[in-house]
């Protein structure tokens, strides 16, 4: 067993900062060419965002919770409507639903992963419901295909939360083309980091115009609705510079995640299902607990410096906070998910020897 030793590392924002050899180039160059959210140099990272993602458009915003209080405006929330989502999601996704005026209605997750369960969404659903958000956590896919189809079915716009799924697949293609809006965070602990920001996908110009209406103070027409939400030109130079860089953080994350999982023998530790055709990005690599106390287990971790995000945010099912708790929905299963579960970290600050220490640590506990 090991024995109290040194911690790797101390936590996660510590251990990988990465600064590319174009970050600060591309900085200078924005400083010659405007700094406010209406640049040139906002416009080409929209452009380039849109690129890589598969998506007619993109509106860069100042953070992720911007990007969900643009797409809740985009699609019609207000006052007094309902907007469905697990309640596995971060405080972030919720708390724009209650300042919009909205009632966040909550609906059980899946046995087995983060999505919504249509069974569920079906029996919550009223005339008062304007959106449905799902919230794939940790860059582990949820069957968007299907939300999607039965959001359409229905009439109903499918936001997904996706700030931690950059890069997050099924069927080959990004979660972002399963939904009418997707909202990503560009947070310095996110996969894509600009220190803040965040970006909304639209798939139909009728959104997009509504998304950057409202994000731009409705456009100052005197008519239209809106607050400031625009990206600064900085974070944009800075996002548009580790844009290029995406696809080779990703391939590293996944290759540090299947390292360690070839290493990790303890029969009470796994890695959480993937669903079909899905592939994580792993923001961060989730594994399923069958302990008998689970919560020992993750702080023995933690105590020898391997991080989880279940410690580092307080993780329960929204409605347990006391800022949302005149919203609580009993849901099972979302409850069940978090309690048998950790999040290790497989970002690509890690070498191999930590790999192989964290595996260790793992395989040596004993209840």
């Amino acid at each position: 067993m090991v024995n109290n030793p040194e911690p790797v590392f101390r936590n996660l924002a510590d251990k990988f900062r990465p600064c590319y050899a174009d970050d600060l180039a591309a900085v200078v160059d924005a400083l010659q060419n405007g700094l406010s959210g209406t640049s040139a140099t906002v416009s080409d990272y929209e452009r380039d965002l849109g690129v890589y993602f598969d998506s007619p458009s993109a509106i860069a915003v100042s953070s992720g919770a911007a990007a969900i209080s643009v797409a809740l405006a985009a699609a019609g929330v207000g006052r007094g409507d309902e907007v469905v989502l697990t309640p596995t999601a971060p405080l972030c996704t919720v708390y724009p639903v209650i300042a919009a005026g909205a009632v966040p209605v909550f609906v059980d997750t899946r046995l087995d992963n983060f999505g919504a369960d249509l069974v569920c969404l079906d029996g919550v659903l009223s005339r008062k419901t304007k959106a449905i958000v799902d919230i794939p956590m940790w860059g582990y896919p949820t069957p968007v295909d299907e939300l999607h189809q039965f959001a359409r079915a229905r009439s109903v716009p499918l936001i997904l939360d996706l700030a931690h799924a950059h890069g997050t697949k099924i069927h080959g293609r990004h979660l972002s083309t399963h939904c009418d809006l997707a909202c990503f965070s560009t947070h310095e602990r996110k996969i894509l980091a600009t220190g803040e920001g965040g970006f909304v996908l639209s798939n139909t110009q009728n959104l997009t115009e509504r998304c950057r209406s409202y994000s731009r103070f409705g456009n100052l027409n005197g008519r239209d609705f809106g607050l400031n939400f625009k990206l600064g030109a900085l974070p944009a130079a800075l996002g548009r510079s580790r844009l290029a860089h995406l696809d080779a953080q990703l391939a590293q994350r996944r290759r540090n995640a299947q390292r360690l999982l070839a290493q990790l023998a303890h029969n009470n530790v796994s890695e959480a299902a993937v669903v079909s055709s899905g592939v994580p990005n792993y923001y961060a690599l989730n594994l399923r607990l069958t302990f008998s106390n689970n919560r020992r287990f993750i702080e023995y971790l933690e105590a020898r410096g391997i991080p989880s995000d279940i410690i580092r945010y307080g993780c329960r099912c929204l409605y347990e906070f006391p800022a949302v708790a005149p919203f609580a929905r009993h849901c099972p299963n979302a409850e069940a998910l978090l309690g048998d579960m950790t999040t290790i970290p497989v970002h690509p600050g890690l070498t191999d020897s930590d790999l192989d220490y964290i595996a260790e640590v793992i395989n040596s506990y004993r209840e």
